[in-house]
């Protein structure tokens, strides 16, 4: 008797890690159902993931491929109008002809998981007659602002009327209380909303509904319960089935997680940090981190520095490489290094969630980004939010305005900045403590026996092996 094929699953997302890391933890998740996993790279991302061998030995089933993504070696591939434009029509044809092949092997590609901002892999599988599904690995309230852009242009909220970013915009079910003018996806500033740009944009982030056979978001019922129901009158079907590195710690061997930031960060973690966090007291330290793409000046810094050592609290401070904005300001300054050794301790890169699992942590000086928002629920980690691009800005008004488990940085001088650490960390501590507790009780609810996002996985699972039948 001919044994029973499993299904095959596709995973392909743009290349940025905050993307990439959520959906690496999918892949792992749907290899430990059984499946097939095909996760595809472009070549000049290629050096960014060292070692993915061992994450292959770890889960026999996980393969990776790399395809070229069309463009020539020196552009600079920032999210940007023209790359988005560009991969739409060079780096098609390439996952093309990578699924072409895939299918003329055993078993068949049963169905493509692609990232919300490329369209084009849902065109592919359209294309080939492969089903598709949508993933989100934002939060549910940023997601949804790219479908309500024409219900807001039809009510005269787009165009914008002034200048004013902060303005905020009411009546939107999913989104009320947090929706400003800032929170709006990057290219609704441009004055005509018939310009090419702004359609093209808009049809990208939003046509995958069209053939979608559902969206995968890394977000979890209890956290976004007014925005899930509006997202799924827009997609039919929304498995909510975050916080998907939770999920995974607790599903395989807890080093299988950690293994993998070594796979998706270009710089190496310094574990030293650990080692000082033990020395420091209880819940004392400020953990300082802005993910992987924001830049900033060597005077912003040194605002950040004296802020930091002014208000009184120890901090471990993540400041990349490559964080410096201009090529004129070289490094680090010598006064900030020398300083923060008898206040804090500085890396380049550190183990983020044994960081924020450590009971020396008591507060999260945070981008907002949605990863860094999950790992910081689950650990109860309160948070203070400085956000500034993106997804940013309206996670950080969920954070402080709908959960209240942190406060907003509302300028980046060095008095303001000591006075939002007290607030975090002294005057409003036992108020966000308990807030990000029960944020946090919900989280492990959700991803332990019969949970909701628990549950949504074994969902999925189920309707891609039908799919595999079909």
């Amino acid at each position: 008797m001919e044994q029973q094929q499993p299904p095959h699953v596709v995973l392909h997302s743009i290349p940025a890690h905050g993307h990439i890391r959520p959906l690496l933890f999918l892949a792992q998740l749907l290899s430990q159902a059984g499946f097939c996993i095909t996760f595809v790279f472009t070549h000049h991302f290629r050096k960014s993931f060292e070692n993915l061998t061992a994450l292959s030995t770890q889960f026999p089933n996980l393969h990776f491929e790399f395809i070229s993504d069309g463009l020539p070696d020196d552009h600079p591939r920032s999210l940007t109008f023209d790359f988005f434009f560009d991969i739409k029509t060079k780096t098609k044809p390439h996952l093309k002809e990578l699924i072409l092949l895939l299918n003329a092997k055993l078993p068949p590609v049963t169905c493509i998981i692609s990232d919300q901002y490329i369209l084009y892999p849902v065109e592919v599988a359209e294309e080939l007659g492969i089903p598709s599904f949508t993933f989100s690995s934002h939060s549910a309230s940023c997601t949804l602002t790219y479908f309500i852009v024409p219900k807001l242009i039809e009510d005269g909220h787009l165009p914008f009327a002034d200048d004013d970013m902060n303005h905020e915009i009411i009546g939107v079910p999913g989104v009320e209380g947090i929706l400003r003018r800032r929170n709006l996806p990057a290219f609704c500033v441009l004055p005509d909303v018939h310009h090419p740009a702004f359609q093209f944009l808009l049809n990208e982030f939003t046509g995958m509904t069209r053939y979608s056979s559902g969206l995968i978001i890394n977000t979890f019922d209890e956290l976004e319960d007014q925005c899930l129901p509006q997202l799924a009158t827009h997609f039919g079907k929304v498995y909510s089935v975050g916080p998907l590195h939770a999920i995974l710690n607790s599903k395989i061997e807890k080093y299988g997680s950690q293994l993998m930031g070594s796979h998706i960060s270009s710089w190496k973690a310094d574990q030293n940090c650990l080692a000082w966090l033990d020395s420091q007291p209880l819940k004392s330290v400020l953990y300082v981190s802005f993910g992987s793409l924001i830049n900033v000046s060597v005077s912003q810094l040194l605002e950040f520095w004296h802020g930091l050592v002014n208000s009184g609290h120890p901090f471990l401070w993540v400041i990349r490489p490559d964080v410096i904005l201009s090529e004129a300001e070289h490094g680090i300054p010598e006064e900030l290094k020398i300083g923060a050794k008898e206040k804090g301790y500085i890396v380049d890169w550190a183990p983020q969630e044994e960081v924020l699992s450590h009971q020396a942590v008591g507060g999260f000086f945070t981008h907002c980004g949605w990863n860094s928002i999950s790992e910081s629920i689950m650990a109860r980690i309160p948070m203070m939010c400085w956000p500034l691009m993106y997804d940013q800005l309206i996670n950080s008004d969920l954070i402080t305005k709908v959960l209240r488990i942190g406060v907003e940085l509302e300028a980046c001088d060095r008095s303001t900045i000591e006075t939002t650490i007290k607030t975090l960390m002294e005057t409003r501590r036992e108020e966000f403590q308990n807030s990000v507790n029960r944020m946090a009780k919900s989280a492990e609810d959700g991803i332990g026996q019969g949970g909701s996002s628990n549950l949504n996985i074994e969902i999925l699972v189920q309707h891609i092996k039908k799919m595999k039948q079909n």
